[in-house]
């Protein structure tokens, strides 16, 4: 589909989005996310997959037989946490780390098979959802295939070859300075994209690899398909190959106001994200959790408290691509760790999450205002009367959207100060439309959030 079209058929959607009566604002009615095409490439939503925790059945059909409710969640992009073998050498845990790698061309037999995996990628293809591998590409598991023929693969440490990087025990570090092996390793990647028609990897430990390598690799998958890549890193110099970036700093920022509620430090973090050059055409995963997170640092609500919810509606509206880990949308509140089958918890939902995530999504995929990189709307912090409160707006053209958010435990009331957001918007939670002046008051309830559209 071409970018006119696309842009047209987005138009299309915000205009069913806010559509509503001459005489009757209530009947203003939302289209549903299965129906909603977003505006352009760069305003997509990626949901992270555990695929041995996600479902009952903990393989590729458990997921795919859930392909419809994450349509309707308002998910773009699925990442599948690595889908091959794991090491039994050295393994951690039950099941080891889905990161320690025993064959890159082959898929844990725990998940399904070829024809299993390529009946996901067709079904979440024909309902417009890409799917993206998780790539391990700095070390392998201590019984990889390579070991027993290609040991000089691996790079050596004091004499010692092959060894553990960074104290992670049940891996092995590879050696780029052997042609041989970055060869091996694009093969390998070729092998997903020409066989299975995946749309993009997130490149794990990227930037603990030579960005040489990454500049062979995309040129070499590039003359098969066009993917995107997304590097866990936030080195900006590795954005010469990656279309996105982990914002590290930034998530750490996130943490450390979980524990200092800290809303002007919070709010410089803001400005400093928007404030960094190397990203105006390149853009950043922003997110309150994913798989590493979840597994080290604590729940959401073990990090953040009482400010989930605030915080979750500040990830989707202040900067780039939002993350959904599995089972965030749902508000669970469970640590389930990398070496074990620890599932998802589908029961019961909270429905106060769910419907936020599904309305964010919706957000997300409808505003021009909220695209990443090159077209990415500008960041202006609107001053208030209260320090608690943090009221920032996207603007691109003419469309805008106010993100206002109390993050304290108590009830707030508040008025612009100096200036105000010009003309009318739309309450895009609660309906209603809304011009403000300096002398508008308005109130927002303990760790409370408040939307507006124009």
């Amino acid at each position: 589909m071409n970018t006119i079209k696309l842009f047209v058929l987005g138009l299309i959607a915000i205009f069913s989005f806010y559509s509503c009566s001459d005489d009757e604002d209530d009947n203003w009615q939302e289209i549903p996310n299965t129906e909603i095409t977003p505006v352009s490439k760069n305003n997509n939503v990626i949901y992270e997959v555990n695929i041995r925790n996600y479902s009952a059945e903990g393989n590729f059909k458990g997921l795919e037989k859930d392909l419809p409710r994450l349509k309707e969640l308002g998910v773009d992009i699925l990442w599948l946490m690595p889908i091959h073998p794991v090491g039994e050498k050295n393994k951690i845990g039950t099941k080891g780390s889905p990161y320690s790698i025993k064959d890159y061309k082959a898929i844990n037999p725990d998940y399904g098979t070829d024809t299993d995996l390529k009946s996901l990628i067709a079904t979440a293809h024909a309902s417009g959802i890409k799917i993206w591998f998780d790539w391990v590409a700095n070390h392998t598991a201590w019984d990889h295939v390579w070991v027993g023929n290609h040991l000089n693969f691996y790079a050596s440490k004091n004499g010692v070859r092959p060894y553990s990087p960074e104290n992670w025990s049940d891996v092995i570090q590879l050696d780029y300075k052997n042609a041989d092996m970055r060869a091996e390793m694009i093969d390998a990647m070729k092998y997903w994209v020409e066989s299975f028609d995946i749309d993009g990897y997130r490149c794990d430990a990227a930037t603990y690899i030579p960005l040489s390598f990454w500049h062979e690799a995309r040129t070499e998958i590039d003359k098969v398909k066009e993917i995107t890549w997304l590097c866990e890193g936030d080195n900006a110099s590795y954005m010469q190959v990656f279309d996105y970036d982990y914002a590290w700093s930034f998530n750490t920022a996130l943490n450390d106001f979980g524990k200092t509620n800290n809303i002007s430090n919070l709010v410089s973090e803001c400005n400093k994200l928007f404030s960094n050059n190397a990203y105006t055409n390149k853009g950043r995963m922003i997110y309150l959790t994913n798989h590493d997170l979840n597994a080290y640092d604590g729940t959401e609500s073990t990090r953040y408290g009482k400010n989930v919810l605030p915080l979750t509606v500040l990830s989707f509206t202040i900067y780039d691509m939002p993350l959904i880990y599995n089972g965030q949308e749902i508000g669970m509140d469970k640590v389930m760790g990398l070496f074990d089958v620890v599932p998802v918890v589908w029961t019961p939902v909270n429905n106060t999450y769910n419907d936020l995530f599904k309305k964010l999504t919706q957000l997300k995929r409808t505003q021009p205002a909220l695209e990443d990189g090159t077209n990415r709307g500008v960041l202006k912090v609107y001053p208030t009367n209260n320090e608690d409160i943090f009221v920032y707006s996207r603007k691109r053209g003419t469309n805008e959207v106010i993100t206002m958010l109390n993050l304290t435990d108590h009830s707030i009331k508040f008025k612009f100060s100096n200036t105000t957001p010009l003309g009318t918007f739309r309450d895009y939670l609660k309906g209603g439309n809304q011009d403000f002046s300096l002398q508008t008051e308005i109130e927002l309830p303990a760790n409370g959030y408040s939307i507006y559209v124009k």
